[in-house]
């Protein structure tokens, strides 16, 4: 032990305590009750008040003017980081190059400053006012993350000869970077589903967050106490690094990404097939429709997307659709029959004009026929669909199939990459191999991980439903 035993005995109860206080103040019973309401939303609700932009949120109304400043500060984010981070590269593949106060600590303090405490504004401010209501988001573990860094980089600036040659560098970057990450995500998420209602899967994902970031806090807090325990000497920047690798690599960048990249394109890929996607839940759950509802209008130009869902094994009925009392028993008649084969019912509605208000409540999903014109209401239907689309229904199960798969495949890849990422960083081979992982490479770890989410996202532009 690197430590005395007093000194070492302190550390140890101290973390416990810390422990403690931290299993009570996110698992306790009053956390579970503050919770419930999210936890146990139901999946098709027009009334709840989680929109799609709110799972990455920072705080911003959606308006004209904070998506400019978000735009801002984006950019503020991206061109400061890349003033740091093009030196330091060109340093590691050329060490003699003659870069001068570029790869300075101080140099990058100053650049990454305005990034920290500008760009990085709305997400510390999310990250701890969610951290204070119990509900820790991606912007909780990217705020505490990027502090760290940061903190580390200017104790690096004022007392760098009191580290070992190995441990002075700064880490700055690390902060522009995971910054300018969650800030693009949120941009995405404002421009393509603005005022959308989170759909079922992505409210999982927020909820797998409030787990996973306080389970995050806790394997860097022992990472960090069990390397000034038994780490060799210098122990405590050792420590110090071993616990900011563990946070940046856990950074859940990619996990933000994973259902929302994925609806966007989904979303723009139903744009280009007529389908005006305005509930994202309805893109969800479509994947599991057992009974569609044709008015008889509709049906009439219908003929193909009906023979198209008899096929895939969905029943369908044509009705008057301004017999309201009759579509309401036809629905009900449908629920019955799908429970008793043992199916969880899903049913839609396709209509051509707004669709009553009862029928919406009744049904799944809602679909209008018709374009709407400029400033005419559509009923508050799930999906528009255009006149030029004949198999609106069969195109949208289709889309919903294939937008589940490839949110399945993101998440799948994000925690396997945590799973592995997260022990190596907190230096479980250091005891065979000698090696760490610098908080760098956990950097860049991080970012090919949201890479791959993105690569494996835009797939779903040249998804062909029709094809399907």
């Amino acid at each position: 032990m690197t430590l005395n035993t007093f000194i070492a005995a302190v550390c140890v109860v101290v973390a416990i305590m810390l422990t403690i206080a931290h299993i009570r103040f996110f698992f306790g019973e009053e956390t579970h009750k503050q919770q419930g309401e999210l936890f146990h939303q139901p999946p098709h609700d027009e009334a709840a008040p989680v929109s799609a932009g709110d799972t990455l949120r920072t705080r911003r109304r959606d308006n004209a003017a904070d998506l400019r400043i978000l735009r801002k500060q984006i950019i503020v984010g991206a061109a400061l980081t890349l003033v740091v981070v093009i030196p330091i590269l060109i340093h590691t593949f050329a060490p003699h190059c003659p870069l001068g106060p570029l790869v300075d600590p101080w140099w990058q303090a100053v650049l990454i400053t305005p990034v920290m405490f500008y760009s990085g504004y709305p997400v510390h401010v999310d990250g701890w006012s969610s951290l204070a209501d119990r509900r820790p988001n991606m912007n909780t573990l990217a705020s505490i993350g990027t502090i760290a860094a940061y903190a580390y980089g200017l104790l690096i600036c004022f007392a760098g000869d009191l580290f070992p040659a190995g441990m002075r560098m700064s880490y700055f970057a690390i902060v522009g970077i995971v910054i300018t990450l969650v800030l693009l995500a949120r941009l995405v998420s404002d421009l393509y589903l603005p005022q959308q209602p989170a759909f079922p899967l992505q409210l999982w994902v927020d909820r797998f967050s409030f787990v996973f970031v306080p389970v995050v806090i806790m394997i860097a807090l022992w990472t960090f106490v069990a390397w000034l325990l038994f780490g060799r000497q210098p122990a405590l920047p050792m420590a110090l690094l071993t616990a900011i690798s563990v946070l940046i690599i856990a950074c859940p960048c990619a996990l933000g990404w994973a259902a929302t990249l994925a609806a966007v394109f989904a979303n723009e890929n139903a744009g280009r097939h007529g389908l005006q996607i305005h509930s994202l839940g309805s893109l969800q759950i479509a994947r599991h429709l057992t009974d569609v509802l044709f008015a008889q209008e509709a049906a009439s130009r219908c003929q193909e997307d009906i023979r198209r869902l008899q096929q895939a094994g969905v029943s369908t009925s044509v009705i008057d659709a301004d017999a309201v009392d009759d579509v309401l028993a036809t629905v009900d008649s449908m629920r019955k029959l799908a429970v008793s084969l043992g199916q969880r019912p899903v049913v839609a509605f396709v209509g051509d004009g707004p669709t009553d208000e009862r029928i919406r409540h009744a049904v799944d999903i809602t679909l209008e026929v018709g374009e709407a014109k400029e400033g005419e209401a559509h009923g508050h239907a799930d999906v528009i669909v255009d006149s030029r689309s004949t198999m609106a229904v069969s195109d949208l199960r289709n889309l919903s199939h294939a937008m589940m798969a490839n949110i399945r495949e993101n998440l799948v890849w994000t925690f396997a990459f945590n799973i592995i990422g997260i022990p190596i960083a907190a230096g479980v081979l250091y005891p065979f191999t000698s090696w760490l992982l610098d908080p760098s490479f956990a950097a860049i770890a991080m970012i090919l991980s949201s890479l791959c989410v993105l690569v494996n996202s835009l797939r779903m532009r040249h998804y062909n439903p029709e094809r399907a």
